[in-house]
């Protein structure tokens, strides 16, 4: 009896042991995974907000702006990148409409508002379906902004501008990230000490000029320059800006 358990213990020892060697077999046998790392693939994202021609910097969204996020790689693969399966997660949620292979790109229009951010996902597969290459984006929700800006000037005003008499002061407003691509589609309103102008250019309802009388003053004068902007096709999305003119 103690000889048949014996030799069953054995018997039972070597098969373990087969196992793991086939096991190490197959394994190493096994093509491995292609794995690729954080810089062979570059996450970029734009938005189709509106910004001047000049404008040097991003266009930043706004809400109802769609923003389009793609992943480029950054150097030759040893696997073609549109025969790779790509996954989207917007939020934390996978969105099933937008993934398959060779999908290096989503597009998505905001709901969110200025202060808010979305949190985008991107994921590579392999033919296995595993995971090769994961990427992460913030992309942060503006509002819409104002800049002013002189005729004979590149450069914003910032608080407040020095005018003298005599002058024809011409200011041009630059509305930036709102939900647009023409300009003609914003609704422009200026005021002068509260006090609203009607007699404004319908070809340029950014610009403004203020003709300032000749004359000496024994004092400056302060005139609060404030203009209002309201997308005509989101009454919502709207921004105001003031400036202080100091005549002397």
């Amino acid at each position: 009896m103690f000889n048949l358990l014996k030799k069953s213990t054995s018997v039972n020892s070597l098969l373990i042991i087969l196992l793991i060697v086939a096991g190490l077999y197959f394994a190493l046998a096994a093509p491995p995974v292609a794995r690729a790392v954080d810089n062979d693939f570059l996450f970029t994202w734009s938005s189709n907000s509106y910004v001047p021609l000049d404008y040097e910097g991003k266009a930043l969204p706004s809400h109802g702006s769609t923003i389009k996020v793609a992943v480029l790689p950054t150097k030759k693969l040893s696997q073609n990148p549109d025969a790779l399966y790509y996954r989207w997660l917007l939020d934390n949620e996978i969105m099933y409409s937008a993934q398959g292979i060779g999908r290096s790109s989503f597009q998505f229009r905001t709901t969110k508002w200025g202060g808010d951010d979305h949190e985008i996902e991107s994921q590579i597969l392999d033919s296995q379906e595993k995971i090769i290459w994961r990427g992460f984006l913030t992309i942060k929700i503006a509002s819409p902004q104002i800049l002013f800006k002189t005729t004979n000037s590149n450069y914003a005003a910032q608080d407040s501008l020095i005018a003298a008499t005599g002058q024809n002061l011409t200011l041009l407003a630059e509305p930036l990230f709102f939900n647009t691509q023409n300009i003609a589609d914003l609704a422009f309103s200026w005021a002068i000490d509260r006090q609203i102008l009607d007699t404004l250019d319908e070809k340029n309802p950014n610009q403004l000029t203020i003709k300032i009388p000749a004359g000496n003053l024994s004092a400056s004068i302060f005139k609060d320059l404030s203009l209002f902007i309201q997308n005509k096709a989101d009454q919502l999305q709207q921004s105001t800006a003031n400036l202080s003119v100091e005549i002397k």
